[in-house]
C-alpha cells in the first residue's frame, strides 16, 4: 500500500499549536492558480504547484474512477491514503488539511468539525477540543461531542469491527485497555475514561505522556462522528455500519455496491457556514471502482472521467505514449509522492525467523526491475536503500545492503547469507500482492530476482481493498499459507519520522490476531525505545536524529527491504476544475477541492 498519508516535510512540533491557529485564520490561498487566464494552467505539471482550472462554479456531477474499492466505507477501517482523501466527502474529522492550497500549503492544519485549534495543558497531558455547535448528521440527528467520542471508542473494538486503521488513540490515551463500545458496560456506551465530554461541544483528551504532535492525530477518520443509536443497532451497526454510514460531511452516500460503484449526493443537513474549509462544488459524485487500469487512463485523457480517485497514476504501458504526445502530456502531473515501496518479510514464516534468510532476500533484490515494474523512475519510483523517504527529516543516503553497482542484486552476498541461515541451496516461500495495477509486475520481478539464488516462490494475487486487512495484517493467514514475502508501501501519517515509523515498527501494537500495520511482526526493544524518545521529544532536529537511528535499526533487522521512493504520473480530465496535487494525501489529487466545468 501506498498505505497511508504522506506529508512532504517535518514541522516544528514545539510551534505546532501556533501554526494551526495561523492556518485557521488564513485565506484559501492558491485558488487562482497564480494565473489570470485559466487556460494558462492547462500544462504539464501545473497541478503540483498551482490550481488547474480555478473556478467557484457549483453544480453538475463529478465523475471519478479507480481500479479498486475503498479499503472500507466505514472510517474506522480506513488506512489507504486515497480512502482518507475520499472519505472527507462524508466523514468530517476534528482537524483536517487546508483545501484549495497546492504545494506545501496543502499540509496546513485547519479545523474540520472542531471550532478552533486544540489547546494543551501546561504539562502536555491534556488536550481540549471545542466542536462547532448546531451541526447535524445526514439523518437529522444532532452531532455532539459524544458522537465523536463514540467514534474514537470504535477504534478500540478489535474483536468487533476489527478496525484496520491506525492505533494511535489506544496507545496515546489513558485507559488503553478499554474494550470498545460493544463491550462497554456503561448505559450510554461512553465508558472510555481517556476522553471526557463535559458538554455537547467539548472533548477533553487525557494522554499517558506528553505528545506535541497530538493535533495531527485529530485528522484521523476515526474522529468522524458516528450516531450511537445507528451503530448499536444490530442491523445497521458494527460490521454492518460499512453499508449504513451516516454522513457528517457535505455529501452522503446514496448508493454503494462493494467493488463496483459509489454514488454521493449533497447532504441536506450540511451547512457551508459551519464548514468554511470545504467548497463542496459538485451536486453529485459518482465513482466506478472496478476500471481496468489502462482503460481508466484512456477515459481520463479522453475527458469522460474527471480524475482518478485511488492514487495509482498512469500504468507503465501508457507512460511513454502520453509523455511523447504534447496534447496528452499537458493533462498530466508528475509529483514525487513521499512514500516508500518495500518488500515486507514476515519473520514468523519459516525460514524467515532466521535473519540471514531475510538478508539473503535483501541482497538478491533487483531494484531496477522492481522500479521498472512500477513504471520506472518518472511514473513509478526512484531507487531507495533506506525506509525513510527524502521528504521526512532523518532521511539518509545509507545503503546497508548494497545490491551491486547497477542495483540489480548481489548474488554472491545473497548466497553467503543463505549459507549462514542453513539454506545453502535456497528454499521455497510465498509472495502475496494485489491483483491489479502494479502488483503483479512487482511479484514477477521479485520472483525472478530470488530465483537466481535458489529461492523459489509461488505468487498469490488478492483483491486490493482486502489485501492488508485480510492478509498482511493477519498472522494466522500469512503463516498458514506460507506468505513469507509481500508488497507494501508506506508514507507518514503526518510530517514527522515518528508518524512514519510508529505504526509499522512498534512491537507493542502487535496482538495474537493482528499485526496492525507492522507486517514484519517487528518487536525490537531498541526500536521501541527510540520511538518512545521521539514521542516525548518536541525538537524536530533531535527527532530527525532519532528517526535516522530508527531507520538504521529497522534496516539491520531486515524485515522491511526498501527498493523505491514513489513517483507518479497522474492524468486529469479536461472538464475538471480546481485540480491540484496535495502533499497531505501521498501526492494524490485533492478530491475535496474538485468541481466540474460548465455543468
Amino acid at each position: 500500500m501506498q498505505r497511508t498519508t504522506k506529508i512532504a516535510a517535518a514541522a516544528a512540533a514545539a510551534a505546532l499549536v501556533a501554526s494551526v491557529a495561523t492556518a485557521c485564520s488564513s485565506s484559501k490561498g492558491g485558488s487562482s492558480g497564480g494565473s489570470a487566464n485559466p487556460a494558462d494552467t492547462i500544462k504539464f505539471n501545473y497541478g503540483v504547484t498551482g490550481v488547474v482550472n480555478p473556478s467557484t462554479h457549483k453544480g453538475g456531477t463529478l465523475v471519478l474512477g479507480g481500479s479498486q474499492d475503498l479499503d472500507s466505507v466505514d472510517p474506522v477501517n480506513q488506512y489507504y491514503a486515497y480512502s482518507w482523501n475520499f472519505s472527507r466527502y462524508y466523514a468530517r474529522t476534528l482537524m483536517t488539511y487546508k483545501i484549495g492550497a497546492p504545494g506545501a500549503q496543502s499540509t496546513q492544519l485547519v479545523p474540520g468539525l472542531a471550532a478552533a485549534a486544540p489547546t494543551s495543558s501546561a504539562d502536555g497531558l491534556t488536550w481540549t477540543v471545542k466542536i462547532r455547535s448546531g451541526q447535524k448528521f445526514s439523518n437529522g440527528e444532532p452531532i455532539t461531542s459524544k458522537e465523536v467520542k463514540y467514534a474514537i471508542e470504535r477504534s478500540y473494538a478489535l474483536d468487533s469491527v476489527n478496525p484496520a486503521g491506525p492505533e494511535y488513540f489506544s496507545s496515546l490515551l489513558t485507559d488503553g485497555k478499554y474494550p470498545g463500545p460493544y463491550k462497554d458496560k456503561a448505559a450510554d456506551h461512553l465508558g472510555l475514561t481517556g476522553v471526557d465530554t463535559p458538554d455537547d461541544t467539548t472533548l477533553v483528551f487525557h494522554l499517558v505522556s506528553k505528545y506535541g504532535e497530538f493535533p495531527y492525530v485529530l485528522t484521523m477518520p476515526q474522529t468522524a462522528p458516528v450516531p450511537i443509536d445507528v451503530d448499536q443497532n444490530a442491523s445497521t451497526g458494527g460490521l454492518n455500519y460499512n453499508t449504513h454510514v451516516v454522513s457528517s460531511g457535505p455529501y452522503e452516500i446514496t448508493s454503494y455496491v462493494a467493488g463496483k460503484t459509489i454514488d454521493l449526493a449533497r447532504n441536506p443537513n450540511w451547512s457551508a457556514a459551519s464548514d468554511p474549509n470545504d467548497p463542496a462544488l459538485p451536486d453529485k459524485i459518482t465513482v466506478k471502482t472496478d476500471w481496468d487500469p489502462n482503460g481508466l487512463d484512456a477515459a481520463i485523457l479522453a475527458g469522460t472521467v474527471d480524475a482518478e480517485y485511488d492514487g495509482g497514476g498512469l500504468q507503465p504501458a501508457d507512460v511513454a505514449a502520453v509523455l511523447s504526445n504534447p496534447a496528452k502530456k499537458k493533462y498530466t502531473d508528475n509529483p514525487a509522492a513521499n512514500a516508500t515501496r518495500y518488500v515486507t518479510i514476515d519473520q514468523d514464516v519459516a525460514p524467515f525467523n532466521n535473519i540471514h534468510c531475510r538478508k539473503a532476500v535483501a541482497y538478491a533484490l533487483n531494484k531496477v526491475d522492481l522500479v521498472n515494474a512500477r513504471g520506472g523512475e518518472i511514473a513509478g519510483a526512484k531507487l531507495a536503500n533506506t525506509m525513510l523517504p527524502p521528504g521526512v527529516q532523518g532521511h539518509t543516503n545509507a545503503n546497508p545492503y548494497p545490491t551491486g553497482p547497477d542495483s540489480k542484486g548481489d548474488v554472491t552476498m545473497a548466497k553467503q547469507e543463505l549459507q549462514a541461515c542453513g539454506q545453502p541451496n535456497g528454499f521455497s516461500t510465498g509472495i502475496i500482492t494485489v491483483n491489479t495495477g502494479k502488483g503483479p509486475g512487482f511479484a514477477t520481478a521479485l520472483q525472478n530476482a530470488l530465483s537466481r539464488v535458489g529461492i523459489t516462490t509461488n505468487i498469490t494475487q488478492v483483491e486490493g481493498s482486502k489485501y492488508y486487512s485480510q492478509n498482511l495484517q493477519r498472522p494466522d493467514v500469512m503463516k498458514s499459507k506460507g506468505f513469507g514475502l509481500g508488497a507494501a508501501g508506506w508514507g507518514p501519517d503526518w510530517p514527522s519520522p515518528f508518524a512514519f515509523f510508529s505504526q509499522i515498527t512498534d512491537g507493542r501494537l502487535l496482538s495474537a490476531t493482528s499485526s496492525g500495520s507492522n507486517y514484519g511482526r517487528l518487536n525490537d526493544p531498541v526500536v521501541n525505545g527510540l520511538l518512545d524518545q521521539m514521542k516525548a521529544n518536541t525538537d524536530p532536529s533531535q527527532n530527525a536524529t532519532l528517526g535516522a537511528k530508527v531507520d538504521a535499526q529497522v534496516m539491520s533487522d531486515a524485515v522491511y527491504i526498501p527498493y523505491g521512493f514513489d513517483s507518479l504520473l497522474i492524468a486529469r480530465g479536461k472538464n475538471v476544475t480546481n485540480y491540484y496535487i496535495t502533499q497531505a494525501y501521498n501526492g494524490e489529487v485533492d478530491l475535496a477541492a474538485l468541481g466540474h466545468a460548465g455543468s
